[in-house]
C-alpha cells in the first residue's frame, strides 16, 4: 500500500509542481485516507452478515465523532490500524447486542456507567496524541473542551428519550459502546494494551504512541 501511495503522491506533487520534500507528507494523508475507506467498508460488510448494521453503524458515528477532537492510541503499521479497527468496533456490535438482550435495569446501568467513564475518559485524557498527531499547549485546552462537549451532545440524546419515551434502547446501547471503546482508547490502561500487543507481535518492538 505504501509504494502505491508514494507513486500517488509523486504523480500529485509532479502535476502540482511542488517540492519532493512534501511527497511523504501527501503519501501519508493518501495511505491514511485508503485505511479509513477499508476499515469503513469491512466494518460494514462484516455488520451486515452478522445482521447488526444498524447498531455498528452508530457504535463507528459515536466513535468517529469524538476520536476526531480526543485522539486516542493508535498501533504503529496501517495494516494493524486497519485489522485492530475492525476487530475492535465488530467486537462493540456484539457488545451493544448482549446489552439489549438483558433486563432493562441491567441496560440502564450499563447506559449510567458506560456514560460516567467515558466522561471521566474525556476529562482526564482528552486530548490525546501519538507523534502522527502531535498536539500543541495552545490546541490543548481546546480540544479537551470540545471533547468533553461532544460527549456530553451525544449522550444528551439517550437522555432524553429515556426520561420521556424509552424505546429505543438498542440505539441508546449502541451509541454509549462507540462512547466507551473511544473513551478506552484515551486511558493509560488503552496504551498499554496496545503496546502489549506490539510487543508481541514484534517480539520486543514498540508502538509509535506517546509514553503512559
Amino acid at each position: 500500500m505504501k509504494r502505491v501511495c508514494d507513486r500517488l503522491a509523486g504523480a500529485i506533487m509532479r502535476r502540482g509542481g511542488r517540492e519532493d520534500a512534501d511527497m511523504e507528507v501527501v503519501s501519508y494523508g493518501l495511505q491514511c485516507a485508503l485505511v479509513t475507506i477499508l476499515e469503513f467498508v469491512s466494518i460494514v460488510i462484516l455488520a451486515a452478515l452478522l445482521g447488526m448494521l444498524r447498531e455498528i453503524l452508530v457504535i463507528s458515528a459515536a466513535f468517529v465523532t469524538v476520536r476526531h477532537a480526543a485522539g486516542g492510541v493508535h498501533f504503529s503499521t496501517f495494516l494493524r490500524c486497519l485489522v485492530s479497527s475492525v476487530i475492535y468496533i465488530i467486537s462493540g456490535g456484539f457488545t451493544a447486542r448482549f446489552i439489549s438482550g438483558l433486563p432493562v435495569v441491567w441496560g440502564m446501568l450499563y447506559l449510567a456507567g458506560g456514560g460516567t467513564f467515558t466522561v471521566y475518559a474525556a476529562l482526564r485524557y482528552a486530548p490525546r496524541e501519538n507523534p502522527n498527531r502531535p498536539i500543541s499547549e495552545k490546541e490543548h485546552g481546546k480540544l479537551r473542551a470540545i471533547s468533553v462537549a461532544m460527549v456530553g451532545v451525544l449522550l444528551t440524546g439517550p437522555l432524553i428519550d429515556l426520561l420521556y419515551r424509552g424505546n429505543a434502547l438498542w440505539y441508546h446501547h449502541s451509541l454509549v459502546t462507540g462512547l466507551l471503546l473511544q473513551g478506552f482508547t484515551l486511558t493509560d490502561a488503552g496504551y498499554r494494551t496496545v503496546k502489549f500487543a506490539e510487543n508481541k507481535l514484534d517480539k520486543g518492538g514498540g508502538v509509535a504512541n506517546e509514553e503512559s
